[in-house]
């Protein structure tokens, strides 16, 4: 799968959770996902940030200043969020586990078994999957 056909597949399952997700799609989505998020919070640090902050009355604001606004950045992780949980369920859906194991991301620990499902190799195909939808 490509990089591209992987982010559109990732915006037109925006809420889908039946199906599955290669590891190329996830990781890709992920990839874009980082790369858009870095972009934005360049633009907010320099641009964007002052400016927001000079319109709520704030002076002598600078660049990247940490009182400066991130207005495009909570607007791209809000954007993100959805589609981000939705594809890492179909992963584990690939990987043959149900999609509630994300509930481990909300511990500390359990992140390290959620990475390990991630990296995992999906299910051969004539394998039976009662997630894969």
């Amino acid at each position: 799968m490509s990089f591209f056909k992987a982010i559109s597949e990732g915006f037109a399952n925006y809420f889908n959770f039946n199906g599955t997700a290669s590891r190329t799609q996830f990781w890709f989505w992920l990839l874009f996902v980082t790369i858009a998020l870095c972009f934005a919070l360049i633009i907010d640090g320099l641009y964007l940030g002052p400016m927001w902050s000079t319109w709520q009355g704030a002076e002598d604001v600078l660049p990247f200043d940490q009182d400066a606004g991130q207005p495009l950045s909570i607007f791209l992780l809000a954007l993100f969020a959805v589609p981000t949980i939705t594809i890492s369920g179909r992963r584990l859906h690939d990987s043959g586990y149900s999609a509630r194991w994300l509930l481990l991301a909300l511990t500390v620990i359990g992140i390290l078994p959620l990475l390990y499902f991630f990296f995992k190799k999906g299910l051969k195909s004539g394998t039976p999957n009662p997630y894969s939808g």
